[in-house]
C-alpha cells in the first residue's frame, strides 16, 4: 500500500502517515493512520471509534487514566472518546489506527457493539495478525449491511456538515422513528450522544 504523508502533526510534534484506502470503504472509515518512529503518540478524538492494530512490540494504551497493554500483533476496538487516547512504549511504536466515521465501526463490528457499550471505557480485543497490506480486504470481508430501520450514515453526514448547529428536526425526518428510539440506537452505534458527536465532528473539521 502507498503511504501518503499527513499534513498535520499531533501535539507531540510526531509525524504519522495516512495509508491509501479503497474508495468503497471511505463511507465508513475516515482513514488508516500508520504510527511509527516514536515512543509515544496522542490519538485526538474525531467522534468515531478506533481499531488500533499493533504491528510490533508491546505498548500501553491510556484511556481516561486507565492503561491497557497491547501485545505484539494484537488489535483492539475502542469506543469514541471525548478526550485523547495516549499510546506509550519503551521501544519504537509501529501501529495502525483505523479511524471510523461516526457509526462506521458498527458496519464491521455489529456483534461487538452491545459488549462495548456495557463497559464503554474499556476496549475490546479483536482478531490478531491483521496485516497492513491486507487492510482493505479484511474490512471489505467484514462489511455487513445495517439492520437499523434508517440510514444512520446519512445522519452522520448531516452532523458532519452542520456540526453543533444541527437541526434535530432534520435528523428525525431522516430516521422517521421516535426520538427515544433514535437516541438509543445512535448511542449504541456511535458510543456518543448527538450533541457530543456533533461537537467533536466540528472540532475535528476545524483542526483538519
Amino acid at each position: 500500500m502507498q503511504k501518503k504523508k499527513q499534513r498535520n502533526l499531533n501535539s507531540l510534534g510526531i509525524k504519522s502517515y495516512t495509508i491509501a484506502m479503497d474508495k468503497k470503504l471511505k463511507k465508513y472509515i475516515e482513514r488508516y493512520d500508520l504510527i511509527e518512529n516514536c515512543t509515544s503518540y496522542e490519538l485526538l478524538p474525531n467522534g468515531g471509534m478506533i481499531v488500533l492494530i499493533n504491528q510490533d512490540t508491546s505498548c500501553e494504551v491510556w484511556i481516561e487514566n486507565e492503561a491497557y497493554t497491547l501485545e505484539s500483533f494484537q488489535a483492539i476496538l475502542m469506543n469514541a472518546y471525548e478526550a485523547s487516547v495516549h499510546i506509550r512504549s519503551n521501544e519504537t511504536l509501529n501501529l495502525i489506527a483505523v479511524r471510523f466515521r461516526g457509526a462506521g465501526a458498527s458496519f464491521f463490528y455489529e456483534e461487538q457493539m452491545d459488549t462495548l457499550m456495557q463497559s464503554p471505557k474499556e476496549p475490546i480485543f479483536i482478531e490478531e495478525n491483521i496485516l497492513e497490506n491486507e487492510l482493505d480486504t479484511y474490512f471489505k470481508n467484514r462489511l455487513k449491511p445495517s439492520k437499523l430501520p434508517f440510514n444512520i450514515m446519512k445522519i452522520i453526514d448531516l452532523l458532519d456538515e452542520q456540526g453543533s448547529d444541527y437541526s434535530i428536526d432534520e435528523v428525525l425526518a431522516i430516521a422517521n422513528v421516535p426520538r427515544k428510539i433514535l437516541d438509543k440506537m445512535f448511542n449504541l452505534r456511535t458510543g456518543l450522544t448527538f450533541k457530543t458527536y456533533a461537537n467533536l465532528a466540528e472540532q475535528s473539521n476545524r483542526s483538519s
